[in-house]
């Protein structure tokens, strides 16, 4: 009995430094993750890194051997493409697909990202940042071809120029306004597939 209570003891110990590395990972990738969707990449140090998740620069340290590592557990983490949900129509999957770039180039990249990417800021990480907006531009191709394909939208259109332009769609906005209205994804569906209609079911 005492020996089944020791064994318990020490899953139960071995299992808790487990649980609070992850805790502290996440803490520091979602610290380097806002300062480079805020500032870009270069502005992504040990130093504020440990200032902003509360983490010890010493931690940090034992995990990553600088600031490069750093950048690329971060950007790593946002490659993966997400998934459009099912049972859209037509046109609240393109529409899905503008949040997908607006949430990308927002939230996720961050404008800090996009001016370190447009002059070449840091060329070490200039395609990585780049992948991370070609997986979710592919989400929005891969949507345009479906469509194309069920005839939903006109056969002629060039889907890599179709991403090309939805994604400066955002860019110009934000530029122009300092911020992109909640109208904008519907305004960019109108403007690039006209002939979509949204499902206006169950409304």
């Amino acid at each position: 009995m005492v020996g089944e209570v020791e064994t318990e003891s020490v899953a139960l110990t071995s299992r808790r430094p487990v649980k609070e590395r992850a805790g502290t990972d996440a803490r520091i990738v979602k610290a380097a993750l806002e300062i480079l969707r805020l500032h870009g990449p270069n502005r992504v140090t040990v130093e504020a890194v440990a200032a902003l998740s509360g983490v010890a620069k010493t931690t940090i340290y034992r995990r990553y051997a600088n600031r490069e590592e750093i950048l690329d557990a971060a950007l790593h983490s946002q490659v993966a493409s997400p998934c459009v949900p099912d049972g859209l129509c037509v046109y609240d999957r393109v529409k899905w697909t503008l949040e997908l770039i607006r949430r990308g180039l927002s939230n996720e990249v961050g404008m800090g990202s996009v001016g370190a990417l447009l002059t070449d800021q840091e060329p070490e990480f200039t395609e990585s940042i780049r992948e991370i907006i070609n997986a979710r531009s592919e989400v929005v191709a891969a949507v345009l071809r479906t469509a194309i394909e069920s005839g939903a939208i006109r056969k002629d259109i060039d889907v890599d120029t179709a991403v090309s332009m939805l994604v400066g769609a955002y860019l110009g906005a934000y530029l122009r306004h300092g911020e992109v209205g909640e109208s904008w994804a519907d305004e960019v569906v109108h403007i690039v597939c006209p002939e979509l209609e949204p499902d206006t079911k169950g409304q």
